[in-house]
């Protein structure tokens, strides 16, 4: 699993470690913590706590792009968001997410089959990295609906139109 992002509270850093935590032998995943920010530290002694330091490494910021190739999973374990461009970013890559329902990711996701969960629910975020990790070809059929949803409504040409859209009404009025 891999995680982009800033390392504080909101974006639920805290909840994807205990949701990891929460997964038991067999299976073992591990997870890549990209970012920096003011509650880094503070994760990175959670994961000490929950005896997670051999399976989850924290190797700074750096360009989304990059990080993705670090997981096979994205997980977005938000509180709160507004408009997330790396949901946009994962959804060019195809890449395979789990998402909390925060802000504007169920704005993005409606119409792909992406299954988003509750926000603050650690039950239900473990069960997302666990059906993942049972159904890869699941995951990845999902991914690629959110693709062609992002594909068709958030391209530069497609957002080009909708702005240009937007001033030839207005000045109309």
């Amino acid at each position: 699993f891999v995680f982009v992002g800033e390392l504080r509270k909101l974006k639920g850093v805290d909840l994807m470690l205990r949701a990891l935590a929460a997964i038991e032998a067999p299976r073992r995943p591990t997870a890549v913590i990209v970012g920096d920010g003011p509650d880094g530290a503070e994760f990175r002694d959670l994961a000490d706590r929950l005896d997670l330091s051999e399976r989850v490494r924290f190797p700074g910021a750096m360009p989304a792009r990059q990080a993705f190739a670090l997981g096979r999973t994205l997980v977005m374990p938000s509180r709160a968001e507004s408009f997330p461009y790396v949901v946009l970013e994962a959804g060019g890559a195809a890449l395979p997410r789990i998402a909390t329902s925060a802000g504007g990711i169920p704005e993005i996701a409606a119409g792909s089959s992406l299954r988003l969960v509750e926000s603050e629910n650690v039950e239900a975020l473990t069960a997302a990295m666990l059906r993942n990790l049972e159904d890869p070809a699941g995951a990845t059929a999902d991914a690629a609906s959110l693709r062609d949803v992002i594909a068709a409504r958030y391209s530069v040409d497609v957002m080009t139109d909708a702005v240009l859209d937007l001033y030839t009404t207005t000045l109309r009025r």
